[in-house]
């Protein structure tokens, strides 16, 4: 269509008439002149959709300057939405179907004000400008859409109160995935699939072949699983547990419940919503009393970071910024500092990032330290090794350096790593242990004292 049809600015100064002349540096210099559109062809009228592309033609000249630019923009609001130079030489161009795409995004309003914005330029810097008004439309969403996960394919409902939200049936459902949703039961035959986003239980839009968006509400028990088309959030309906320590409630994010907590050394402490408190609790900062449900804190008064896991049952606490000799970190495989092992350790390891495969050494006393691990050698590498450093960015300038000798106590099993940790011999019985660390010698002279505390 022609620009007949739409509403354009036109913005360009009177041309003086004067000839190409040379300035003493050498550089040519044209007379004052400004660029001319025509035939600028739209593929839109009033609107265009989300997820799809507009596209444009025109025809540039400007018969006494050669052109430069050609700078394209789209905004919505306040927001720019597509911005680019065309590069255009000599002193007429003619751009052919040039395609934006119009992204469908979180929060796209139906019929949302945008605008298609064209400028001309010549080397001089004089330039005509023109722009046209349209308005973004949302897709049309079927009814039914499809939730994707492990091998399932679950119907999602338009809800009646809401027209932006889907749901599933109401059910049980598993509180982890890793899934896609779709307009229609076929990945492959789907115009739109939400996959991926940085964002846990959120989604942006993806493709058949992408990777899924992550759904993750540990301790919900889940009766539906939501859909929001407008903020592309990924919800649940059900009951969530909250848990307390201390009066202060931890937050779920990242696949933990996690506050900072100021506690005081030997003040007793309240938690709530733990089913299974007696394997939860973290030994080398708290006592238990069984008979009354409440921990005692053993530990420097202050705040410390608590980070507690559902899924392995256990609040590890620390404070991630902790250099020796403040306190020393454990980095390796084979371990845990929850006392009930679980699978999920006969794998991997080896990495700083994940705070449930780290050990926290705590300092109970001037040069004493002390971490409570199990220690497995059901690894895939048929062994526990740890390397003891004294920071997270894999340094061990103060770190612990392990010799022949320097182990004590319930040691049988135990033996010297090839890089001055420690590690299992054939005689080793996987366990939890505690492991007391004395390092009034200094470097390379530590003593670590093992003490056996369950099976």
């Amino acid at each position: 269509m022609k620009i007949t049809n739409h509403i354009f600015t036109l913005l360009c100064c009177a041309s003086v008439l004067l000839t190409a002349c040379e300035e003493g540096t050498g550089r040519v210099t044209y007379p004052y002149s400004c660029p001319e559109m025509s035939e600028v062809d739209l593929s839109f009228t009033d609107y265009v959709t989300a997820n799809d592309s507009l596209y444009f033609s025109v025809d540039i000249k400007d018969e006494q300057t050669p052109l430069s630019t050609l700078e394209v923009s789209l905004t919505s609001g306040e927001e720019e939405i597509f911005a680019e130079s065309v590069r255009t030489k000599g002193m007429a161009v003619s751009i052919q179907n040039y395609g934006i795409f119009i992204p469908f995004t979180a929060n796209l309003e139906d019929n949302k004000e945008a605008k298609l914005t064209l400028t001309a330029i010549n080397v001089e810097g004089s330039e005509v400008t023109q722009s046209f008004d349209f308005k973004i439309r949302r897709p049309e969403l079927p009814e039914t859409m499809y939730l994707h996960f492990e091998d399932q394919v679950i119907p999602m409902k338009r809800q009646a109160d809401n027209p932006y939200l889907y749901a599933t049936e109401t059910g049980s459902y598993i509180t982890q995935f890793t899934g896609k949703i779709s307009t229609s039961q076929s990945l492959e035959d789907s115009e739109l699939i939400w996959g991926y986003s940085e964002t846990a239980n959120y989604a942006a839009l993806s493709s058949a072949t992408g990777v899924g968006f992550t759904f993750d509400y540990q301790d919900w028990a889940i009766e539906q699983i939501t859909f929001d088309a407008l903020t592309f959030k990924v919800g649940a309906v059900g009951e969530y547990q909250v848990y307390t320590i201390g009066g202060v409630e931890l937050e779920a994010s990242s696949g933990y419940y996690q506050a900072a907590i100021q506690f005081t050394q030997g003040a007793e402490v309240e938690v709530t919503g733990f089913t299974d408190l007696a394997n939860a609790y973290n030994r080398d900062f708290f006592d238990y009393n069984a008979e009354t449900g409440k921990l005692t804190f053993l530990r420097e008064s202050g705040t410390w970071e608590v980070y507690y896991s559902s899924k392995y049952n256990y609040m590890w606490i620390m404070r991630l910024d902790d250099v020796a000799p403040a306190a020393y970190w454990l980095v390796g495989h084979g371990f845990t500092s929850a006392p009930v092992w679980n699978d999920d350790y006969n794998t991997g390891g080896w990495v700083t990032d994940d705070i449930s495969r780290l050990g926290y050494v705590v300092k109970i006393a001037e040069n004493t330290y002390q971490a409570t691990l199990y220690l497995n050698n059901t690894h895939e590498w048929e062994s526990f090794e740890i390397e003891i450093y004294s920071d997270l960015e894999w340094n061990k300038t103060q770190g612990m350096e392990l010799k022949e000798g320097s182990i004590t106590g319930d040691a049988t099993g135990f033996a010297i790593s090839m890089s001055n940790g420690f590690t299992n011999t054939a005689d080793f019985v996987p366990g939890y242990y505690r492991l007391t660390f004395d390092t009034s010698g200094g470097v390379g002279n530590e003593k670590m004292n093992v003490e056996r505390l369950s099976d």
